[in-house]
């Protein structure tokens, strides 16, 4: 019903206020075409049907019906129009009747003035009406009207502009104030989705930070490289939600980028046929570590350069971020999504810095791997010499050793117990007896073993932890064994020097020949304390060799 009568009321006009009064008036006009339309029905049923009447209720339909179309099109004029047509009207409709009182029937048109148009035209129909009044009654010659229905009609049309005027104020402050909340609400709402955007770009920059710094702290503690490649790809899809990532290192022969690392069954696949690509224009990837850039694809069907992979059909958006270390590329990282357009400039920021931290770690890995196994080599070297070194000294003392008892300390020459020779082959401590009293512990100096302890107890077997102290203190003495043995070769070594320094600057003390033959050696006789010295000098031959004098041709 309600939109049937919105339908029927409703004015074609954007504004608020015409609008109103609009369907004010039509509601108006068709309660008149109602009403002319049931007296024209009446005066048909019961025969009272005049032409002078008829000719009125006709022209009465079409008025009405002409202001009621052009009011439903948002014209200005009809109100007016409408508002005149009642104050000469009623007037005189009502001629015959203005002495008596019912005539205050003529405050209709004042009432309905405030409704249908301005508010000061209250005032105006009051005085038509007023002159209408006095205006007929003069011409008919009768008695002019009650004086109160004169007085009434001004005061009503006074009353009815302040109380309308009051009412339009009140509604214009209401449609100030509505218009003003409205636009408080906007405001409101566009700051509320300026706040929500702001909010989502903050948690955003706080994802990326939190997995900037997960990239971080995998990169400074992982020194294997291959766990450290597969944990950040797996980070990096996890944490910027892509749908693949993948991590290329150049090989050796700086032509190809090969596939270290691949998250999910894709990364897999790839990986087990030996995925790579070429470095150069052939691919992003390739491109990225050539041109030392990065390379982003917001549609991948767009760029000339992207090699589409088979395992990856899905992906819509790609780039490939070089992973750059100590001004030069080790490879590249390529992140993939299934959605268009995802790598904005702040994206592609974070994720080269995560590159870029990634191939120093993978270049400190690779420094670090080279330096232990140069420790390692170096360790093996110097081992390999401290094993020849003691080899040596034991050959040259092979019945080194010492026994200590209640009689005091003494040689042990030649002494081994068969749990002295169980710890000498096996390098393990071993109980020699089945009371367990007996201990014998290998002595190591860099995994070398080069000698064994024998503990005896009185009684009583061995404790674990007894066993674990006499460990301790013997692996104390082979470190200061080594110490010894390498001062004693620095002492050595010096002497030699010295000694050399010594006969070398008396040998120098002459320029004959036969003296400085003869000096060397006597000194190097005397140095050496060996029982004869000989020293010839030999002719060279003509074939470059040299021979004795006798042999001389």
């Amino acid at each position: 019903m309600n939109s049937f009568l919105d339908r029927i009321l409703s004015v074609q006009t954007d504004d608020e206020q015409l609008a109103r009064r609009g369907r004010l008036l039509n509601a108006v006009i068709l309660i008149m075409i109602v009403g002319d339309l049931l007296t024209f029905l009446n005066d048909i049923v019961f025969g009272l049907v005049r032409p002078e009447y008829l000719s009125a209720e006709l022209m009465g339909f079409a008025g009405l019906g002409t202001l009621y179309w052009y009011t439903r099109r948002g014209h200005r004029w009809t109100p007016f129009v409408f508002v005149t047509f009642l104050a000469f009207f009623t007037p005189y409709a009502f001629q015959n009747d203005l002495e008596r009182p019912h005539a205050l029937v003529l405050a209709i048109p004042i009432v309905v003035v405030p409704l249908v148009a301005s508010s000061w035209l209250s005032i105006l129909v009051a005085a038509i009406e007023i002159i209408m009044v006095y205006a007929l009654s003069t011409i008919r010659g009768g008695p002019f009207p009650n004086p109160l229905v004169v007085i009434f009609l001004g005061l009503l049309g006074v009353v009815s502009w302040l109380s309308s005027w009051t009412l339009e104020n009140a509604f214009k402050e209401a449609r100030r104030n509505a218009s003003d909340l409205a636009e408080t609400n906007r405001e409101l709402q566009t700051n509320r989705v300026l706040l929500e955007a702001r909010t989502h770009d903050l948690e955003r920059e706080s994802a990326y930070q939190a997995a900037s710094a997960e990239v971080g702290r995998a990169a400074t503690s992982i020194l294997e490289t291959g766990q450290l490649m597969e944990q950040v790809v797996e980070l990096i899809r996890e944490r910027f939600d892509l749908y693949y990532v993948g991590l290329f290192l150049v090989d050796e022969s700086s032509k190809w980028a090969v596939l270290r690392a691949g998250t999910g069954q894709a990364g897999q696949a790839m990986l087990a046929r030996g995925h790579q690509l070429q470095i150069g224009s052939g691919s992003m990837i390739g491109w990225s570590i050539a041109n030392k850039q990065t390379r982003v694809a917001l549609e991948v069907s767009q760029d000339t350069v992207r090699l589409a992979t088979a395992e990856l059909p899905d992906t819509r958006a790609e780039a490939a971020l070089p992973l750059r270390s100590r001004g030069r590329v080790v490879g590249a990282l390529t992140v993939q999504s299934a959605h268009p357009g995802v790598f904005d400039q702040d994206s592609i920021i974070v994720l080269q810095v995560m590159a870029d931290q990634v191939a120093v770690a993978i270049d400190n890995a690779r420094l670090f791997a080279e330096s232990q196994a140069a420790l390692e080599a170096a360790r093996r070297a110097y081992g390999q010499l401290s094993h020849q070194a003691w080899t040596e000294m034991l050959r040259a003392q092979p019945n080194l050793g010492f026994i200590k008892n209640q009689r005091g300390v003494s040689r042990a020459d030649n002494l081994w117990r068969p749990a002295m020779r169980t710890a000498l082959q096996t390098g393990e401590p071993s109980l020699g007896d089945s009371n367990r009293t007996r201990l014998a512990i290998p002595i190591k100096i860099r995994d070398q073993v080069i000698g064994v302890i024998d503990a005896h107890k009185p009684e009583g077997a061995w404790t674990p932890e007894e066993i674990v102290l006499v460990e301790s203190l013997t692996e104390q003495m082979g470190v200061a064994l080594e110490s010894a043995r390498l001062y004693q070769d620095s002492q050595r070594r010096a002497a030699q020097e010295r000694l050399i320094g010594e006969v070398t600057s008396r040998i120098r003390e002459s320029l004959d020949i036969e003296t400085v033959l003869k000096t060397t050696a006597s000194e190097m006789r005397q140095a050496l304390d060996l029982d004869n010295l000989v020293i010839r000098l030999a002719t060279p031959g003509t074939d470059g060799a040299s021979k004795p004098a006798q042999e001389r041709t």
